[in-house]
């Protein structure tokens, strides 16, 4: 497929064909998810809301519609940072792609070009985890601890260090200090996760198994709220952004600091170590959903 035909930011256009190609994918309804980074200033912002409008009835001509989205991003944990993010339900591939080579597309570019700084683009299998709800209060077990910039740099926490599957101090300072999630509110954390080549998969198992009713104390969900509201059955190359993420998960928690007390806890740092083994590339991004 030639590059120039798909209107999207920086497209793998090898990769849109192979998806468009594909048999499993092909036919059936599917989820994009999409993060956003984009350009400062205010013709910037202009464009992101006009590329935005735009994007309304284009979507709805082909079909499709906005599963959920989170105009309130921060990466946690990994290089880009990421500021926003939405997935879109299309019916099938043929549809999105029908979508992404469209004049109506073409036409919109150039708001696209203004706002975007960079994307992911990731096809993932559509379905929330059984008995999804957005609106569901999940209560912890444990005490909360409220965490501000002393504590990341004086309190040891699984979510912290050197390590790629880690923020940087520096990093999780800035969540600490965000506005878009300070309070009791839910927070999402979406995971992109690439395996290591090396029995990767198993250990990054043995490290989700770990947090079960196994873990001293209880779960994980019982003791500090969370709970996975999507994991990929399913996850295709990104067709934008270089990496070929293994699965997609998306984890609430009810608050940041939730979140982070659970980084913090003794038992939590030690199974970490499995998660640390089993990955070679990985996002946190923070995420206040909206519907």
């Amino acid at each position: 497929m030639a590059i120039d035909a798909i209107h999207l930011h920086e497209p793998n256009a090898e990769v849109f064909e192979a998806f468009g190609k594909d048999e499993v994918w092909s036919g059936k309804p599917f989820w994009m998810l999409n993060t956003f980074a984009y350009h400062s200033g205010e013709q910037a912002a202009n464009a992101q809301r006009e590329y935005g409008q735009c994007m309304a009835s284009i979507l709805e001509d082909v079909g499709a519609r906005v599963i959920m989205h989170a105009p309130a991003a921060r990466t946690v944990i990994g290089p880009r940072q990421w500021v926003a993010s939405a997935i879109v339900e299309y019916p099938s591939p043929e549809a999105f792609l029908a979508m992404a080579t469209s004049p109506a597309l073409a036409a919109a570019s150039k708001f696209r070009r203004i706002a975007f700084a960079d994307q992911f683009l990731i096809p993932i299998a559509a379905g929330w985890m059984p008995g999804f709800d957005l609106d569901k209060t999940v209560h912890a077990r444990s005490p909360i601890n409220q965490w501000g910039s002393a504590d990341i740099r004086n309190t040891p926490n699984a979510f912290v260090g050197k390590h790629h599957t880690q923020a940087s101090t520096d990093s999780a300072e800035a969540f600490v200090s965000d506005n878009d999630f300070a309070g009791n509110k839910p927070v999402w954390m979406l995971n992109l996760l690439k395996y290591a080549s090396d029995g990767g998969k198993r250990r990054h198992d043995a490290y989700v198994a770990g947090g079960g009713n196994d873990f001293p104390g209880g779960s994980l969900g019982r003791q500090f709220g969370l709970r996975v509201v999507y994991s990929a059955r399913r996850t295709f190359e990104s067709l934008i952004g270089a990496t070929d993420w293994d699965t997609v998960a998306i984890v609430s928690y009810p608050s940041r600091n939730h979140f982070l007390t659970m980084g913090g806890n003794e038992h939590y740092i030690e199974i970490h170590e499995g998660r640390k083994a089993g990955l070679s590339e990985t996002y946190i991004i923070a995420l206040r959903p909206e519907r």
